[in-house]
C-alpha cells in the first residue's frame, strides 16, 4: 500500500511562491539518498520497482530544476525535466493502475505502452522552440493529455482503492497509512486541474514553477517511500524484531542441532530471508528438542521453571553426548513448555535461549558447528 505514495513527482502547481534553495537542495538530497537504497534493499515486486522508477526519473526532473531554474526557456534541462517528467508521471500512473486492482503479470507490457505515448507526446512537444514556443491549443491539448490526465487518473485511481481497501484495514496504522495515500492523491488531481486552468488563463502551455508547497508535498512523499526502506535496512542489519530473535535464538540453536543433527532440514540453496531462517530454526530446534527428550534425566526433585528446564535439557545433551541409550518412555511423557503454533514454539525457544547460556558442559560446546 505505500507502494502508492511513489510517485509524487506531483509538481509544482500551487499558488504560494517559488520554492528557495534552502529547501530544494536538501529535499533533492533526501530523495536521491532514497532512491539509491531503495534500488539496493527494496525492489523485489513490480510494485517495488515502478516506485524506484519514478523516484529516479523524479530525481533528474528536480535536478534539472536545480541546474536551469528557467525551464520556461528551450534548452538541454527544459528537454530532460520534460522527457523524466512524463516518464515519471507514466510509472505513477502504472503503480496507481496496480493498486487498483490490475494484473501484475502485465505490468512491464502496459508500461511499455505508456512509456511509448508519453515519449512520443514529449517529443512532439518539443519541436520548434520546445518550451520556449509560444502557447496555442495543439500545444496545450497535447501538455494535457501527457502530464496532468496521467496525473488526475492516478489520483483517481488511487483514491477508489483507497476507499476499497480502508474498511479491511486491520490496524489504526494502516488507516492512517491509507488517509495519508488519499489526501496525497486528492493533491495530484488538486494539481492537475490547477495546472490546466493555469494553461488556459495564463496562456502557459508549461507552468513549471516549483512552489513551497509542491516541494513540501514532494518531501512528504519522499519520506512515505523511505518506510520500507527503514523497515528493509532493519532487516539487512538485524536490529529489526526478527534480526534480535534470531541472535537470541542462535545459541540454543547451535547447541542442540549439534547435538542432533538429522534434525537439520535439506539445504535448499541459501537462505537469506529472516522470517525464513527464523522459521527454519524454530522447527529445527523444536525437533531436536523433542529428540532430546529421550536422553533426558528423571526429574524426581519437583523443581519448575524455564531455568530447571534448560538444565535437564543441557544434561540430555551431554548424555547423548556421552552414549547414554535413549528411553522411548521418557519421550513419552508430556512437555509442559511444548506450543500449539509456531509463534507459541517461537516464544518458548526465546525463554528458554535466554536461560541457556553456560547450560552445556565444555566437552559438548566443543562438539558444535
Amino acid at each position: 500500500m505505500t507502494a502508492l505514495t511513489a510517485g509524487a513527482f506531483l509538481r509544482l502547481h500551487a499558488m504560494s511562491g517559488a520554492a528557495p534553495m534552502w529547501l530544494m537542495v536538501p529535499v533533492f538530497g533526501l530523495q536521491v539518498a532514497v532512491t539509491a537504497g531503495r534500488w539496493s534493499l527494496v525492489n523485489e515486486t513490480p510494485a517495488d520497482r515502478l516506485i524506484n522508477r519514478a523516484l529516479s526519473f523524479s530525481a533528474v526532473c528536480v535536478f534539472a530544476a536545480l541546474w536551469d531554474t528557467d525551464l520556461s526557456a528551450d534548452g538541454y534541462p527544459s528537454r530532460v525535466f520534460l522527457v523524466c517528467g512524463v516518464l515519471a508521471l507514466t510509472s505513477v500512473y502504472g503503480l496507481a493502475e496496480l493498486f487498483d486492482g490490475a494484473d501484475p503479470a502485465a505490468v512491464r507490457r502496459r508500461q511499455w505502452g505508456y512509456d511509448g505515448f508519453a515519449v512520443s507526446g514529449a517529443g512532439l512537444l518539443l519541436l520548434g522552440d520546445g518550451l520556449a514556443a509560444p502557447a496555442n491549443w495543439w500545444r496545450t491539448l497535447l501538455w494535457v493529455a501527457v502530464f496532468q490526465l496521467p496525473m488526475a487518473g492516478a489520483g483517481v485511481r488511487t483514491m477508489r482503492a483507497c476507499l476499497r481497501e480502508m474498511p479491511r484495514a486491520s490496524s489504526r496504522l494502516e488507516r492512517i497509512a491509507y488517509s495519508a495515500l488519499m489526501v496525497t492523491a486528492a493533491y495530484w488531481c488538486g494539481a492537475a486541474l490547477f495546472a490546466v486552468a493555469i494553461s488556459v488563463l495564463r496562456g502557459v502551455t508549461y507552468p513549471t514553477e516549483w512552489t513551497v508547497a509542491s516541494c513540501l508535498v514532494y518531501l512528504f512523499v519522499t519520506l512515505l517511500t523511505a518506510v520500507p526502506l527503514v523497515r528493509a535496512v532493519g532487516v539487512y542489519s538485524g536490529l529489526d524484531r526478527t534480526g534480535r530473535e534470531l541472535r537470541t535464538l542462535r545459541p540454543l540453536w547451535r547447541d542442540l542441532t549439534t547435538a542432533v543433527p538429522e534434525v537439520v532440514l535439506p539445504a535448499t540453496g541459501r537462505i537469506t530471508e529472516p522470517d525464513s531462517r527464523l522459521y527454519r530454526m524454530v522447527v529445527e530446534s523444536r525437533d531436536a528438542l523433542q529428540q532430546l527428550r529421550m536422553y533426558m534425566p528423571r526429574d524426581d526433585s519437583g523443581e519448575l521453571g524455564i531455568a530447571a528446564y534448560s538444565r535437564r535439557i543441557a544434561q540430555a545433551v551431554d548424555a547423548k553426548a556421552a552414549g547414554v541409550a535413549p528411553s522411548a518412555e521418557l519421550a513419552a511423557g508430556e512437555n509442559p513448555y511444548a506450543g500449539e503454533d509456531v509463534d507459541a514454539e517461537l516464544g518458548h525457544l526465546l525463554e528458554l535461549a535466554r536461560a541457556w547460556p553456560g547450560g552445556v558442559s565444555e566437552p559438548a560446546r566443543a562438539n558444535r558447528r
